[in-house]
């Protein structure tokens, strides 16, 4: 049994920029997807990615942050996301982070964080379980499991 059977409730408050920026972290990118914002944002793909996107030796590729930690995705006036509708996978799969699913102690822990867990829509374990297993996760148990990120961090 999974501690989210019952499912759990989330919808993304407008206007909350709160788990993107701040400290900061890893927003793991992939070619299709730094391809998409940099169509979305009219600028050439090598262009963009030379400013704005971090590689590392494991190939990995992730959007670099400001000096505060925001995402530099944010708009402007740090009001939302300049990329919202091509966001990467890992920012539309947010709150559903390995991280944050391995208890339910790691879910209220991110309510404080987030004002939009426990509101709104709910979200059925299975689909929960689906999106953790798209990020090439094991699905956690209810047994605690650390994950981290390669930079010891994740968004």
């Amino acid at each position: 049994m999974i501690w989210y059977d019952d499912g759990l409730k989330f919808t993304c408050q407008t206007g909350c920029v709160r788990c993107c920026g701040g400290a900061p972290g890893d927003v793991f990118v992939t070619h299709d997807e730094i391809e998409a914002i940099a169509a979305l944002l009219n600028v050439p793909v090598n262009e963009f990615e030379n400013r704005h996107v971090r590689h590392y030796s494991s190939g990995k590729m992730s959007l670099k942050e400001r000096r505060n930690g925001d995402c530099e995705m944010l708009n402007e006036a740090g009001t939302g996301c300049g990329i919202y509708s091509v966001r990467p996978k890992q920012c539309r799969d947010y709150p559903f982070w390995p991280e944050i699913m391995k208890s339910p102690f790691a879910w209220l822990k991110e309510a404080h964080r987030c004002p939009g867990i426990g509101i709104g829509e709910e979200h059925a374990a299975p689909k929960i379980a689906e999106i953790l297993k798209s990020q090439e996760h094991p699905v956690p148990s209810s047994s605690p499991t650390e994950w981290r990120g390669e930079r010891g961090d994740n968004r």
